[in-house]
């Protein structure tokens, strides 16, 4: 879709939105209109993020956060209220995703898979859904995954911590239905981003996807966003899964 007004008077926050998926919403959704706020643990990448939107002639700002901390979630709420008065759009999308098999896991690395993941999701959530219930209008886009759907022997707490999300995302929408604050979801299969290409496990994953190809960022980025739109009026509590087909097989 050609750049439009969708969005415009509207104010977007995307976690982890310097870089990958995370960046192609922020790009999209300025491209429609809409004032986004980049909000990254690595402050430097968020302002990069920010400074390559602006040579695009699109405006996003950057703020650092850490999701496992509530704090500075609140820091970054009340930064962006007093910048721009309100907002209307959240998209949880900072993740980690280490490997390790069943036998490797260490309870340091599953706490800190749980703390990013599910954690991160839920205070993030809470922090950013008053203004949207006061409002009476509000859309939250989490960005889940397939491997919360099938076995994942390489990474086992990855899966468990997206299982986890896709829990979090039906009870949001039913708790937030009486706001008016539409929750939902978006599970990507293979995602061509910068990291996977530099992998070698999405060579693997190809010939497994009918569609033959892996999706780009900006596929996913597409998805969120018409989640995040008016256009999306009567859908909550739904993740949608977009896999090239893989999981119809």
């Amino acid at each position: 879709m050609a750049e439009t007004d969708e969005f415009k008077g509207q104010v977007a926050a995307v976690t982890g939105g310097a870089v990958g998926i995370g960046f192609a919403i922020c790009k999209l959704l300025t491209q429609r209109g809409a004032q986004v706020c980049i909000l990254d643990l690595d402050e430097g990448k968020a302002g990069e993020a920010a400074k390559k939107l602006g040579e695009w002639g699109l405006e996003g700002r950057a703020y650092k956060v850490d999701v496992t901390k509530e704090a500075t979630l609140q820091k970054a709420r009340d930064a962006i209220l007093k910048d721009f008065g309100h907002v209307e759009i959240l998209v949880n999308n900072a993740g980690i995703y280490p490997q390790a098999s069943l036998r490797e896991i260490t309870v340091e690395g599953w706490d800190q898979m749980f703390d990013v993941n599910a954690k991160g999701v839920l205070l993030t959530t809470r922090v950013f859904m008053d203004p949207m219930i006061e409002k009476k209008y509000g859309r939250i886009v989490t960005i889940g995954t397939i491997d919360a759907y099938n076995p994942k022997p390489t990474t086992p707490h990855y899966a468990a911590s997206k299982a986890a999300v896709l829990s979090l995302i039906k009870t949001f929408a039913a708790e937030l239905a009486p706001h008016q604050v539409l929750c939902n979801g978006v599970s990507p299969g293979a995602v061509a981003t910068e990291r996977a290409k530099a992998s070698d496990w999405l060579p693997k994953r190809l010939p497994l996807i009918p569609l033959g190809r892996a999706a780009e960022p900006e596929d996913m980025a597409e998805y969120v966003v018409f989640l995040a739109s008016n256009r999306n009026r009567f859908m909550t509590g739904e993740t949608v899964i977009a896999s090239g087909g893989f999981t119809m097989i």
